[in-house]
């Protein structure tokens, strides 16, 4: 393989599918990127044989060729190169040699590699057709549930969003037993039908990794394309195939958990609750994370307590007008889940200090966010 290409294109792509490469496998090849030269394209593969990425590039291709390098070292060799085209080859050694085409730079690194044979066949094209949809509107949704998803691999099936169709729209769940996060969407609101989106109709859980890959489309793409397998999900945007399994096991069922509207409630501004949060925050005890709420009419007093170095208080007008009630929290789920709420004031609703409460913003009805209240310590 003998090939050119442009400097900032390579670091790009190799940034994309490093990530993929990166994450853990127990197959020692795949700790590997595989780039081939093939016609006017390189392609760039990365596969942990959960997730798996192809990014194509233009190059000035001199000889065609395949290799399997570690794509942590070619990707930090790269971004050392000075801005100038990088040449690329390889010898009967499964050798890869870099070399900037500066004329002040005269460095040349050598890696070790595989032969393309030991990679093994990754699948990147689905069996069922893509159907093109709204990749803003798509992203926007997934930012607004995937904080609330487990990091827990004990709790397998919650370290994914749930998707599925329900009453005629698009739900998306994340939840990691402790707090829950739900959007419901149209189909319109992502440019396509539901007759399109052919969704398994039990639904899907989608892991964590693929999503956040999701989330580094750049903005000038206004589409990505989606097609789906009763256990893949496969994903086409530009240059970039994205395909990954899909979690199994079964999702717990939301929709009995989610309270109806309830009578006790304050509504406050969210910046407001936000800032006083996160300033009383600075001194919690970080073995829980807690801080609590004490609400009296027409206003709510945040506060915190570390045994070793204090605390602290802060109050803030909110429009309450219920008994006094204590209730303490995670602050760092009541920072997240106020982070994703886009109108300027937000309502809390509870029904007391230990059932779950839910926070929603002023006239988001199809965005909620459920917390489980924490014992009082404080």
């Amino acid at each position: 393989m003998k090939c050119k290409l442009k400097r900032q294109s390579l670091l790009k792509n190799l940034s994309l599918v490093e990530s993929i490469s990166s994450s853990r496998s127990t197959i020692p090849v795949l700790s590997n990127i595989l780039i081939k030269a093939n016609g006017e394209n390189v392609t760039f593969t990365s596969s942990n044989l959960e997730t798996s990425m192809l990014v194509k590039d233009e190059g000035n291709i001199e000889e065609e060729g395949a290799i399997a390098v570690n794509g942590r070292k070619l990707l930090s060799i790269v971004r050392e190169l000075p801005e100038d085209d990088i040449f690329l080859a390889t010898d009967e050694n499964f050798r890869l040699e870099i070399k900037s085409t500066s004329e002040k730079i005269k460095a040349k690194f050598i890696i070790s590699g595989l032969p393309e044979t030991d990679y093994p066949d990754i699948k990147l094209d689905p069996d069922g057709e893509f159907v093109p949809i709204n990749a803003e509107e798509f992203k926007k949704s997934i930012k607004k549930v995937i904080f609330a998803i487990s990091t827990d691999e004990n709790k397998y099936s919650l370290t994914g969003v749930f998707i599925e169709k329900y009453q005629g729209k698009l739900h998306m769940v994340g939840t990691d037993g402790k707090r829950l996060s739900l959007i419901v969407k149209s189909f319109e609101g992502f440019n396509t039908s539901e007759e399109l989106f052919l969704i398994p109709q039990e639904g899907i859980i989608v892991p964590r990794l693929v999503l956040q890959e999701v989330l580094k489309i750049p903005s000038e793409h206004e589409t990505i394309d989606v097609s789906f397998s009763q256990n893949q999900i496969f994903f086409s945007f530009g240059n970039i195939r994205l395909v990954s399994n899909l979690l199994e096991g079964r999702f717990p069922d939301y929709k009995k958990i989610i309270p109806p509207e309830r009578e006790r409630y304050f509504i406050a501004d969210k910046e407001t609750l936000f800032n006083g949060i996160k300033r009383v925050s600075l001194l919690v005890d970080e073995s829980y994370n807690q801080v609590k709420f004490s609400l009296t009419s027409g206003r709510l007093v945040i506060s915190s307590r570390n045994p070793a170095l204090g605390g602290a208080v802060e109050e803030i007008p909110v429009e309450y007008s219920g008994e006094d009630i204590d209730i303490a929290f995670n602050y760092i789920f009541l920072l997240d889940s106020l982070k994703s709420i886009d109108s300027e004031r937000v309502i809390v609703e509870f029904e007391d200090s230990e059932k779950v409460v839910t926070l929603r913003g002023e006239g988001e009805k199809d965005y909620i966010n459920l917390i489980m209240p924490m014992k009082i310590n404080i």
